[in-house]
């Protein structure tokens, strides 16, 4: 036993040695990227080793023991297309990225300002022209106190619940903070108010589409409110007042009040009335 553990230890600070000095010399050998699973196409594999600001064609000039793995996982996990990151050198000498692509839920349109995409968690993505993404569109006026970020949880609602995503469209805030719905059913909008509340508000407006709108008519309304608990407040889109009705010649032929109790109605005794009517203006 005493020699056989002589014998490992030095096998073990022979192989040390000699693993260390190959180390030294060893080349790396070439970069490969394996994407997760994304619900999105928002990024390649092309884009990927854009943002890890690596030249694969002069990657096998580098030594293994000089390449800084933490650095190059600092550089994609800045980028603003990357979710998650993870680097490592395989023994082959190959440097592997596994990376996660950003899943935007929403386009946000700023008055004024470039738009972007947002994630789940808040984080801003460039809109570039090559990418079109079918996610919902947020327009408005945002800031410190109302922020875009604060529409997450009414789009983690409609992305996972597909009758909501059917029904709405756009998403816009007011300078107030007010969120107003655009839905796919053209001719009015939804006040909704705020973020609470969220799955009584969509069942609100469910039993609204089933119940009035069919009876009262799709074009009644110009606005649907459900902001307030418990209630759903329809905007007439016709708000003139009905015209007053007056009285029209045939009418007036009809019969003539002569005082509070007698009433003509014989053509001869209308005509006389008539004449004496008209001596006496």
């Amino acid at each position: 036993m005493c020699v056989m553990t002589i014998v490992m230890v030095a096998y073990f600070a022979f192989a040390l040695t000699v693993t260390a000095r190959m180390a030294r010399t060893e080349q790396l050998t070439r970069l490969e990227v394996r994407l997760a699973p994304s619900q999105t196409d928002f990024i390649e594999s092309a884009d990927i080793v854009h943002e890890s600001g690596i030249d694969p064609d002069s990657l096998k000039f580098m030594l293994r023991n000089r390449f800084d793995l933490h650095a190059l996982e600092a550089r994609l996990a800045a980028s603003d297309k990357i979710q998650d990151a993870n680097a490592s050198i395989l023994s082959d000498g190959t440097v592997l990225i596994e990376a996660t692509p950003m899943e935007p839920v929403a386009r946000v349109f700023e008055y004024g300002k470039p738009s972007y995409y947002i994630n789940a968690g808040g984080k801003r993505i460039s809109a570039e022209l090559r990418y079109h993404l079918d996610v919902p569109v947020l327009v408005g006026r945002f800031d410190s106190i109302h922020p875009a970020e604060r529409l997450l949880p009414l789009l983690d609602y409609i992305a996972n619940h597909p009758e909501a995503g059917a029904l709405v469209a756009t998403v816009t805030q007011e300078s107030n903070g007010n969120i107003i719905l655009i839905p796919n059913i053209v001719g009015h909008v939804i006040n909704f108010g705020d973020t609470t509340l969220t799955a009584d508000k969509f069942q609100r407006l469910r039993t609204f589409y089933r119940h009035v709108a069919p009876v009262k008519g799709w074009n009644a309304y110009d606005t649907i409110a459900v902001r307030w608990r418990g209630q759903v407040v329809a905007t007439r889109r016709d708000k003139a007042m009905p015209p007053v009705q007056l009285p029209t010649v045939e009418e007036q032929t009809g019969a003539f009040d002569i005082d509070d109790n007698e009433t003509i109605t014989d053509p001869e005794e209308i005509e006389r009335a008539v004449d004496s009517s008209n001596s006496t203006h």
